[in-house]
């Protein structure tokens, strides 16, 4: 089913793969050495899936087409603007190419790119944002693997992270007790307890937590999945005496119900 042809071109050689099959698209790809040529044609000729790849949606879809699909229909997370961004750079690399083709060492190419002063976790974050696009293609383009996956994360600062002492809070809780704002004690106590972020706990609605199991369900995250955040009995005992008893914001502003209050302002 597949062959291997040599590409003799003015500076270099290659060598291409075609995997070929009676009424499906021929699937093709080059690489610089034989081995490595080998080795993917070995590969896709004992994956069971390579067939419906051949003749599915990822032997003819561009990287740039799966990204705009992705953010209209599959991305569910809270920063939609610097998700779009983050791909809008995979999209000016890689856009153009077919997402069958694209390999680990596109990606690791790719990488190079970013500017020289991001930091470990920013180039982290960008892989992790194209690896989501291409986990998406596996789902519903069939495309036979990821090639982001086998790419290890850079080292991120694993400082320690240092936690308020006993009076440090002792004296930030009596300053939210005399703020103008009846909830900024509540909301910040909840911040401490669970680590949640700003944007999870201002969206957060009675509707979300549950009382008996002391439970606080948040529907998007930053990653665009949800999580359940575990409370305090000093936190469950702070919100009864806020509740509602319906969907409302627990946060809401006192102008416009369906908006957050706003307590950054002075």
């Amino acid at each position: 089913m597949a062959t291997i042809q040599k590409v003799n071109n003015l500076k270099s050689t290659s060598y291409r793969v075609l995997i070929r099959k009676k009424s499906f698209k021929t699937l093709t790809k080059t690489f610089p050495t034989k081995k490595l040529a080998k080795e993917f044609a070995l590969r896709m000729e004992s994956d069971p899936t390579v067939m419906t790849s051949i003749r599915g949606r990822s032997s003819n879809t561009l990287v740039k087409n799966l990204v705009d699909e992705y953010l209209l229909h599959e991305y569910t997370g809270s920063r939609p603007k610097a998700q779009a961004k983050k791909l809008a750079f995979w999209t000016d690399i890689i856009g153009d190419r077919v997402i069958i083709d694209v390999t680990k060492n596109d990606i690791y190419v790719a990488l190079k790119q970013l500017p020289r002063n991001y930091s470990n976790a920013t180039i982290n974050r960008y892989k992790a944002a194209i690896s989501v696009v291409f986990g998406y293609a596996c789902r519903e383009y069939d495309l036979p693997e990821n090639p982001i996956r086998k790419i290890p994360s850079l080292p991120e600062n694993n400082e320690r992270t240092r936690f308020l002492s006993e009076a440090e809070r002792t004296r930030l809780f009596s300053s939210c007790r005399a703020s103008h704002w009846d909830k900024l004690y509540l909301i910040v106590l909840l911040a401490i307890t669970t680590g949640a972020r700003k944007g999870e706990l201002t969206k957060l609605r009675w509707d979300n937590i549950d009382f008996d199991r002391r439970t606080a369900y948040v529907s998007t995250t930053k990653n665009g999945q949800p999580k359940v955040l575990p409370l305090t009995d000093s936190v469950i005992k702070e919100l009864q005496l806020f509740d509602t008893k319906d969907s409302s914001l627990i946060f809401a502003s006192k102008v416009k119900e369906e908006v957050a209050y706003c307590f950054t302002k002075p």
